[in-house]
């Protein structure tokens, strides 16, 4: 009687599906090793590149933080630099004193009259004199009226003095120069100013808060 073992091949059945499965699993796991390395460098480049661009940003709000303030620094040395030549200025004119105008009043100057002295303080200019006539006085300060360098003419005075054996008019007369003008313009800005701060209202106090009786 011929005898067949079945168990035996049952059993070497089921090795073989264990083994197809193993198999299976560790390709599966191997796939899914390499996707995963394949995703962890996809996304260590994107990284990579991303902390690039933030360094580039970085490094370009730097540079346009330094041009600013490069840029503010030369405004400041252009209006400091502005001032300082605004101040030479003014004080080359206030050294030069009354001689520019010499000339004009050569020209508009009447033969009736000669000037005893000439001085010039800040753009406040004083012509003090003798006059043989009223009406020459008053053709000196039309004359000085009518001329761009001054204006704000004023007689100070106007009276009688005896010199020597003549009886002549002794005469005091103020104008501004076009630097006084700037001067007396720039310190009426400076009150104003001064004045604006004084008016501005303060902030209201705030009223006391009233305690929370327990």
């Amino acid at each position: 009687m011929i005898r067949i073992n079945l168990l035996a091949d049952r059993h070497a059945k089921d090795r073989f599906a264990i083994q197809q499965q193993l198999v299976l699993g560790a390709a599966v796991l191997a796939g899914s090793i390499l996707l995963c390395g394949f995703w962890w460098s996809a996304k260590a480049s994107q990284i990579a590149d991303t902390e690039q661009r933030i360094a580039q940003a970085e490094k370009e709000r730097d540079d346009q933080k330094r041009i600013i303030a490069d840029v503010k620094k030369m405004e400041e040395k252009e209006k400091l630099l502005a001032a300082v030549l605004k101040a030479i200025e003014s004080l080359v004119d206030l050294k030069r004193g009354p001689t520019p105008y010499l000339d004009d009043f050569n020209v508009m100057l009447p033969s009736e009259i000669w000037f005893t002295s000439l001085t010039d303080v800040r753009g406040q200019l004083t012509l003090q004199g003798y006059s043989f006539s009223n009406t020459a006085v008053a053709r000196l300060m039309k004359s000085v009226e009518e001329s761009e360098n001054f204006s704000n003419v004023e007689l100070r005075e106007l009276a009688r003095s005896k010199v020597g054996a003549e009886t002549l008019m002794k005469f005091n007369i103020q104008c501004l120069t076009s630097l006084g003008v700037k001067l007396l313009e720039e310190e009426n800005r400076k009150k104003a100013a001064e004045e604006a701060s004084k008016k501005k209202p303060s902030a209201p106090a705030k009223p006391p808060v009233a305690a929370k009786g327990h």
